[in-house]
């Protein structure tokens, strides 16, 4: 007797991730008005829309995220002798890509004039098997008809509403979960460590010696909401580079390039982010400093789409979302922002991403890999130092300045005492680039600060020279 035919669904199921979402995405990074024709292909009806952004967009799927449990249970029963189909309501020239990547199944079902899903993936796998019993993995509520059919169902990380909807068609569901989206997960997805950055919003009630705790309260709120927006803002960076970023030795591993966390789910979330973090913006900061959020959000945007691959103007957008969020502490706590502030954030800040970028070629050096996605080369590396270094002198030389101008002595009783920052600032700054050319820096020179016991040292020093200049 033969042994059932096992056919086996793409998206949510063998690969955590969905060809067509992907496909979205792809087409949106390319030209962002894509939007509008989508909507109305969806109207058009499902097949209408895949036959449209399959037209337009040919995905590289090499780097598609495999379930390893799910492929490794799959090789079981290749070793067992059943016959193995990939069966996909995706079209065939995405499904035939997989398929051959893992040289691990014997044919493809997928969809060719309509939209293989459902109730015509049955029918398609029943022409297929010719009457013979059959197995089937799938993981959506779609997949019941097929179940029920089935000799054998495998349900892969099915949610709670599918399996009570199995279970009340007859179904006997053989549960696979080989995947968790735990709080880990999330917090990762969120990237809670770069809500360091937003402490910025604090520098203009520092730098003006306000005391008053309304403001802080206030400034507490706005932080906040620049938390939640900057990790949508995130996410849907994450989603826009999840082909480059697979190929990326580290950041293979971040929740949406390696399945953790399926698509539909991360944008879901960041809508919700990026929501509440407006409306605690705009309830508990003000509008002005929503406004200031919103331009933001639009810079961060424009960097996605737009800049993010030209070289140069990509660190100069990063060292302005930087010097952003002191001028939104400046106009949410209402103090007027000092020229000098302002100077002495966009050359720090702007030496801080150049370290990032030189960080990321000297991993990627490090591995022998080109990078991918970025507007730069490995013969680009020196310049970039020497740009970094200069730029955070260059800063330092501001602060020198301020400390003897008009504004200096007037803030301070005893300004004197600020001349100690500067050689502790050079110190701090010598040691990052220093770091960053012998390749122990990470990409991320914040997150590197938040666990660096020097970079709290510094802090804590420039924090006491401050009080006993005031």
């Amino acid at each position: 007797m033969s042994k059932p035919i096992v056919y086996v669904d793409l998206d949510g199921t063998l690969s955590p991730s969905d060809v067509l979402l992907e496909s979205c995405l792809l087409l949106l990074k390319q030209n962002v008005f894509y939007v509008f024709p989508m909507l109305l292909w969806a109207i058009q009806g499902a097949w209408v829309f895949k036959t449209e952004v399959a037209r337009r967009i040919d995905p590289m799927l090499d780097h598609l995220p495999i379930d390893a449990m799910v492929l490794e249970r799959l090789n079981q029963l290749k070793s067992a002798g059943h016959e193995l189909v990939l069966a996909s309501a995706s079209v065939r020239r995405d499904v035939q890509k997989v398929a051959v990547r893992l040289g691990l199944f014997d044919r493809v079902i997928a969809s060719d004039d309509s939209n293989l899903k459902g109730l015509q993936k049955l029918k398609a796998i029943e022409t297929d098997s010719q009457g013979k019993p059959f197995m089937y993995f799938g993981d959506s509520t779609v997949d019941i008809p097929v179940w029920k059919q089935a000799a054998v169902a495998f349900g892969v990380n099915t949610s709670l509403r599918t399996r009570s909807l199995a279970t009340a068609a007859g179904v006997e569901l053989n549960r696979l979960d080989t995947r968790q989206t735990g709080l880990k997960v999330w917090l990762k997805a969120i990237r809670l460590q770069q809500w360091a950055k937003n402490g910025l919003l604090f520098l203009p009630l520092i730098a003006s010696h306000e005391a008053d705790p309304v403001l802080w309260v206030t400034m507490l709120w706005g932080f906040l909401a620049f938390g939640l927006v900057a990790s949508a803002t995130y996410i849907w960076n994450d989603l826009m580079d999840l082909n480059a970023d697979r190929q990326h030795p580290r950041k293979r591993h971040r929740p949406m390039a390696s399945g953790a966390l399926g698509i539909s789910k991360a944008f879901l979330f960041m809508k919700l982010l990026g929501i509440g973090g407006f409306a605690v913006s705009w309830f508990a900061v003000g509008w002005q400093f929503t406004l200031v959020l919103v331009i933001y959000t639009l810079v961060t945007l424009l960097y996605t789409f737009v800049f993010k691959r030209t070289a140069f103007v990509d660190v100069l957008l990063l060292a302005m979302l930087y010097t952003v969020r002191v001028i939104a502490g400046g106009v949410g706590a209402d103090l007027d922002l000092s020229s000098w502030l302002l100077a002495i954030s966009l050359f720090v800040f702007l030496s801080l991403a150049l370290v990032k970028r030189c960080a990321e070629l000297e991993f990627l050096q490090l591995e022998g890999t080109q990078p991918q996605g970025r507007g730069y080369r490995m013969s680009d590396l020196s310049y970039l130092v020497s740009m970094g270094i200069s730029s955070g002198f260059v800063a330092v030389l501001v602060l020198a300045l301020y400390v003897d101008s008009q504004n200096g002595t007037m803030l301070y009783r005893t300004p004197e005492f600020l001349w100690g920052i500067c050689p502790l600032f050079l110190y701090w700054l010598m040691r990052i680039w220093i770091m960053t050319s012998r390749k122990e820096m990470i990409d991320d020179p914040v997150h590197f600060a938040i666990h660096d016991r020097i970079s709290w040292g510094f802090l804590f020093s420039v924090g006491v020279l401050v009080y006993l200049a005031s």
